[in-house]
């Protein structure tokens, strides 16, 4: 142990000036060097951003950005349960996916057909019977079917969607993106959906409501985008597990349980 002597006279005041002198020339600073980057850095979604991956010899789904597939990695055992898996059908061998082209175009001519008045719903109801049927088969759908119902009445689709469509242009003032998804290449979040396209518009208006990925919590309420409408946000409970079988089948698959659906 260092002794320090004090001589007559001196100030407690140099005495400390002194001890702390003494005690810091023997500190050593370790250059611990750049550390680990942050995930927005390094190429994963960031906590409050939607992280996507694209799902192996998978198809681009038409809805989605092809600007965010563009830069989307493949989905591996690693990635993040909450991540939206992207893609649908095979890409070989050549032909392999024909029956899956055939599928999504039939979905997409019934969304079409859904958003118009008075018969769009009889159109949406015809679809998801067909949907539903098919996806009994497939084993990445068959868990994503409702199995047990409260429903009393058929589902109204396009009463849902058209209101929120509308409702959701007010509240973004003009604003056509439905959400927002990160891009790893660009290291941003960006609109996840082609933008312009009004089925894309119409069938992911919901998506704020009921699309729960565990890293944006609850987005913009179901009774904001109903526009506070009893008749539409009862609606939100009968349709939403379709509308997220939907989406999957086109190759926009969320998170099952994380999503609260079932």
């Amino acid at each position: 142990m260092m002794t320090i002597q004090t001589k007559p006279g001196q100030s407690t005041g140099a005495l400390l000036a002194l001890l702390l002198a003494a005690g810091c020339a023997s500190t050593e600073f370790i250059n611990e060097g750049p550390g680990q980057p942050t995930d927005r850095a390094s190429g994963i979604a960031p906590a409050g951003s939607v992280g996507v991956c694209r799902q192996p010899l998978g198809r681009r789904p038409p809805l989605l950005s092809e600007t965010l597939w563009e830069g989307s990695r493949p989905c591996r055992s690693r990635t993040p349960y909450r991540h939206v898996r992207l893609g649908y059908g095979r890409t070989v061998p050549p032909g392999a996916d024909q029956d899956d082209q055939q599928r999504v175009d039939a979905i997409l001519e019934a969304v079409r057909e859904g958003s118009k008045e008075p018969d769009g719903n009889a159109r949406m109801l015809q679809m998801m019977r067909v949907v539903r049927q098919y996806a009994d088969k497939d084993s990445r759908l068959r868990s994503r079917v409702e199995r047990v119902s409260g429903r009393t009445l058929p589902c109204d689709y396009s009463y849902l969607l058209g209101t929120m469509e509308r409702q959701l242009g007010q509240l973004q003032q003009g604003e056509r993106c439905t959400a927002l998804a990160f891009d790893s290449r660009q290291r941003r979040d960006i609109c996840m959906f082609e933008t312009g396209r009004k089925d894309a518009d119409w069938l992911t208006s919901a998506w704020g409501c009921f699309a729960f990925t565990g890293t944006v919590g609850e987005g913009t309420s179901c009774y904001q985008l109903c526009a506070h409408d009893d008749y539409c946000a009862a609606q939100v409970s009968c349709a939403a597990a379709d509308l997220d079988l939907v989406l999957c089948a086109l190759g926009v698959c969320l998170p099952e349980k994380v999503a609260g659906l079932y």
